[in-house]
């Protein structure tokens, strides 16, 4: 049983054309969600419910050429609306591509990649052009071991998985290099404070924003980590709760002991007169 969706209105795809979204791992290759190419070229989507199938313009697309935006959108190359009726148009220098299908023609563009590190709020934020491509929770560094602020570049060292030197060789799954011994990398348990060494966790679980962000992001795009390091809420990130007034309890013996000897020694000196 095949379901056809008109693709919604999406009010953020510009008239001049959509950002594309490319990945490392095959730079040569362009996407787009679908749903925006099918709206911005008056295609309709269809879903067979029994396989899970997707159709685009009467075209089933091959899902191994697929891919995912963490959020769950999904997203065509270039090569696959071709297939499915549209004509492709490159520019000389090969950064930007005109799809077009009956008289409406969109361009899209290998548009540039930064990231943007909030310690604030401890998250990251990843774009290209205009399109947030990855939107996920963060753990920095913890007190004495704070992720520094500044503008970077992605690299040199980009590896599946590294290992610490500094730290019992301990794995670094999914590490991109931002300054010295600060990587960007998946770790188990992102609690969104404070809790690493100074590096930048990621989540390894769920659509799994480690991997996909390693995937995605080529040596040299630039790296903007702003803001200033949040204080420790109640949870506290490692650090022990010092009393407010640590004199006090020395104070308070100090007078007891006082008391004590005056009533020792008055008492003293009263049974003495009797004798």
């Amino acid at each position: 049983m095949a379901l056809t969706i008109s693709a919604p209105r999406l009010e953020a795809i510009p008239s001049e054309g959509l950002d594309g979204v490319s990945f490392a791992d095959n730079p040569h290759m362009l996407f787009v969600p679908v749903e925006e190419i099918a709206f911005a070229l008056h295609w309709e989507i269809q879903l067979d419910q029994e396989s899970g199938q997707i159709s685009l313009n009467g075209h089933l697309l091959d899902a191994a050429h697929l891919r995912k935006l963490t959020n769950g959108a999904l997203l065509v190359p270039l090569d696959e609306l071709q297939r499915a009726g549209a004509t492709i148009t490159w520019s000389d220098d090969g950064m930007q591509a005109v799809v077009g299908s009956n008289h409406t023609k969109i361009a899209i563009p290998f548009a540039n990649k930064r990231v943007e590190v909030d310690l604030a709020n401890q998250r990251l934020r990843a774009y290209q052009g205009a399109r947030v491509v990855l939107d996920s929770t963060i753990s920095t560094g913890r007190e004495g071991k704070k992720t520094p602020a500044g503008e970077f570049r992605a690299g040199p060292v980009k590896s599946r998985m590294h290992r610490s030197r500094l730290y019992h060789n301990a794995p670094m799954p999914w590490s991109v290099q931002v300054h010295e011994n600060i990587f960007i990398h998946g770790f188990r348990k992102v609690p969104r404070r404070p809790s690493s060494h100074g590096c930048i966790r990621l989540p390894l679980t769920g659509a799994n924003p480690a991997k996909w962000f390693y995937n995605w992001i080529d040596l040299g795009t630039p790296i903007s980590i702003k803001g200033h390091w949040p204080a420790a809420s109640g949870g506290g990130v490692e650090e022990s709760v010092r009393p407010a007034h640590p004199f006090l309890p020395k104070v308070v013996i100090a007078i007891v002991i006082t008391i004590v000897c005056f009533v020792i020694i008055l008492f003293v000196s009263r049974r003495g007169r009797k004798l």
